[in-house]
């Protein structure tokens, strides 16, 4: 609640003060929060302590975080605007049976704009889902994953992977 009447008021919309409120907010309701989260206005979370947020991780505007099944994201991943990303599905033939795999999203993976990430799938390292796809099963590391449902489509070569710019200094990281 007060995660979302934060991002209501005009304070919300601060990104400075934004990102290390919702840093601290977020050290106290996730299952874990690792250094130098970063979390934009308007990111959903249904409960938080079934959230588990590796270091450097970076949640960007309007993102759905559906952890009620839990969800894992690692070290270095970013999701981008209006994606959604679940951890329960319900049985096709009786909705009120609910079904609540674990969601992993593996470290250095992008998910980017409106992508959705279906309920028990595992984002493999350094993998990326494209805009507006949806991931309906695990992928495989270093693969580009776009449509509906996303299919592999590239696979980032070593070459590539290698000569990759190092990470720029983080003017918000903290001390």
């Amino acid at each position: 609640w007060m995660w979302e009447m934060f991002d209501r008021s005009a304070l919300g919309e601060n990104v400075e003060l934004g990102i290390h409120f919702r840093r601290t907010l977020a050290r106290h309701v996730f299952g874990s929060c690792g250094k130098n989260f970063k979390a934009f206005t308007h990111v959903r979370v249904s409960y938080g302590y079934n959230l588990h947020v590796g270091d450097g991780v970076t949640i960007h505007r309007h993102v759905l975080l559906d952890d009620r099944g839990g969800i894992e994201i690692g070290d270095g991943s970013s999701v981008s605007d209006f994606a959604n990303v679940y951890s329960h599905t319900h049985n096709i033939v009786d909705g009120r049976i609910v079904y609540m795999p674990k969601t992993t999203i593996g470290k250095g993976v992008r998910i980017t704009y409106h992508a959705t990430i279906l309920a028990g799938t595992h984002v493999a390292d350094d993998s990326m889902v494209g805009a507006g796809s949806m991931l309906t099963k695990s992928t495989e590391p270093h693969w580009v994953y776009v449509g509906v449902p996303a299919r592999k489509i590239k696979e980032k070569s070593a070459e590539e992977r290698a000569a990759k710019a190092a990470r720029t200094t983080d003017p918000m990281a903290d001390d």
